[in-house]
């Protein structure tokens, strides 16, 4: 009974020390449980990669008010750009979407991706088509909405224009960026002009002092044009070029790795002076100041090797990697021109020196007056015959017609008695990001970017032909049924060619 007393005797002050422990444990629970009850969404950022549709959006990193230790995905929707999204994945994460396994205020989900044959781009692409310019955007608005997003036992939700927390880590490894600017003599209208190229740069941290190592430049394509580098980086896969499958390829001694140089114009490569997209036939108003970005940045940059220089472009990129070659036939160590747009044939100029266009009867476009006479001349030629060179072209390619532009020019350099000059040519463009997806026949970069152009045609079946009848398109060996073999040397891969490529 002497318990009993106890209590009676002691009940005033227990009851106390009991109201003061309930104080403290309500004071503990706010403090511990506050991601419980009092948290909210206060920002979604979109994490963009690039594919080789081009760019999508990838993952939302999501900041919360307070630090959370688990985030459940069961109950989650999400929506980006008015679509339904499906969320793979989910984890704590700091504020670039990498995982963590500390409490966090960070919470990342991976969601999937996909090519929409609709739109020709991805799910939910953060591009839009500019039809009026022909280039990449960003779209103006990119609405979010998360509904039910489970952290440390509270669903949370919330709606945002996410368009300005854009988060690109691969873009992000092009560490040096800067705008070369001078001026020029614009041919066409015979007076000088201000012009500014933009340019960003990938440097391996691999890369040291001990030995100069290569450079790869990439050149965009006509929708990768403007003032924003991101767009050119993302638009081509240009971010492939740092990943290690094709950057292992490279050597110089016991170094491995290459420097990656993406330069932009603000037009097109192909303006000749108008500020409109030429066709591939003339000279670009972009020539010389090209030129110099390009040794612009060779000479920031000591450890490049002036001997190993390559340039690589698609489309438009391609016919100003060609340009470039035949104004500066010294210079490179080797091309790579993909889906080429620089004109065998000469097109019909109006007198102003633009070109003469006439409506298809079938698309309702205008086009461009094709001549029987050839721009891709015996000049020319002799100029880059001697360059080693290889095409990568899709034989169903309706945008830059084979036969009007890679095929003749290619035969043209064989037949002038180029070596060292190959031609990867595809029956079609088929992907490896959505499997069984087939892309337009422009698009063949992509082998390019996904490290399969291996096979080239043979130059035996091309050379003293009447036609163009030595071509044979070919998937299944991936571009040709021989291998590019240079002083019985054999190479499987472009770029196990091009790090063989060297100045003398």
């Amino acid at each position: 009974m002497a318990h009993i007393g106890f209590f009676k005797k002691y009940k005033p002050f227990l009851a106390l020390a009991t109201l003061g422990a309930a104080f403290l444990l309500q004071a503990c629970s706010t403090k511990g449980g506050s991601e419980v009850e009092q948290n909210a969404i206060q920002k979604i950022s979109l994490g963009i990669q690039g594919y080789e549709y081009g760019p999508a959006v990838n993952k939302l990193v999501v900041e919360l008010e307070n630090p959370v230790s688990t985030v459940e995905t069961a109950d989650v929707k999400v929506q980006t750009l008015s679509q339904d999204r499906e969320v793979t994945d989910a984890y704590l994460s700091d504020e670039k979407g990498n995982e963590t396994d500390a409490k966090s205020k960070y919470v990342t989900l991976e969601l999937a991706t996909s090519y929409n044959k609709e739109t020709f781009s991805g799910l939910a692409s953060p591009f839009t088509y500019n039809m009026e310019v022909f280039m990449n955007q960003w779209v103006k608005e990119y609405p979010v909405t998360i509904s039910d997003l489970t952290v440390s036992g509270k669903k949370l939700s919330k709606e945002e224009d996410a368009i300005a927390n854009r988060i690109i880590p691969e873009a992000d490894q092009f560490t040096v960026r800067k705008e070369f600017t001078g001026t020029y003599l614009n041919a066409l209208k015979k007076q000088e002009e201000e012009l500014t190229l933009n340019y960003a740069a990938f440097e391996p941290e691999t890369l040291q002092d001990s030995k100069k190592n290569p450079l790869l430049i990439w050149l965009h394509g006509q929708g990768e044009g403007g003032t924003d580098i991101n767009i050119t980086l993302l638009g081509n896969e240009v971010t492939a070029l740092t990943r290690d499958e094709i950057q292992s390829q490279f050597t110089a001694g016991e170094e491995v790795g290459a420097y990656v140089l993406a330069v932009q114009t603000p037009t097109y490569w192909m303006d000749e002076g108008d500020g409109t997209n030429g066709v591939g036939a003339g000279v670009s108003r972009y020539t010389e100041i090209l030129m110099d970005a390009i040794k612009d940045y060779v000479a920031s940059n000591p450890d490049v090797d002036p001997n190993r220089i390559y340039l690589s472009g698609c489309s438009n990129g391609g016919y100003m990697t060609l340009n470039m070659a035949i104004h500066y036939p010294d210079y490179f160590a080797a091309l790579v021109p993909n889906a080429p747009a620089y004109a065998y044939y000469n097109y019909e100029k109006n007198e102003d020196g633009t070109y003469k266009r006439v409506e298809n009867k079938e698309t309702g476009r205008p086009e461009a007056v094709k001549l029987d006479t050839v721009w891709f001349d015996q000049e020319k030629v002799n100029k880059i015959k001697d360059i080693p060179i290889w095409f990568i072209h899709s034989a169903d390619d309706t945008t830059v017609l084979p036969e009007n532009y890679p095929l003749p020019v290619y035969k043209a350099l064989l037949e002038a008695g180029a070596t060292n000059t190959w031609f990867s040519y595809y029956e079609s463009v088929l992907g490896v990001d959505d499997k069984g997806s087939q892309y337009m026949g422009h698009w063949s970069w992509i082998y390019y970017f996904n490290n399969q152009v291996s096979g080239v045609q043979n130059p035996a079946d091309i050379t003293g032909q009447a036609d163009l009848s030595g071509y044979k398109a070919n998937n299944s060996n991936l571009g040709g049924s021989q291998k590019a073999t240079v002083d019985g040397k054999e190479f499987d891969t472009v770029y196990a060619w091009l790090n063989a490529q060297k100045k003398d």
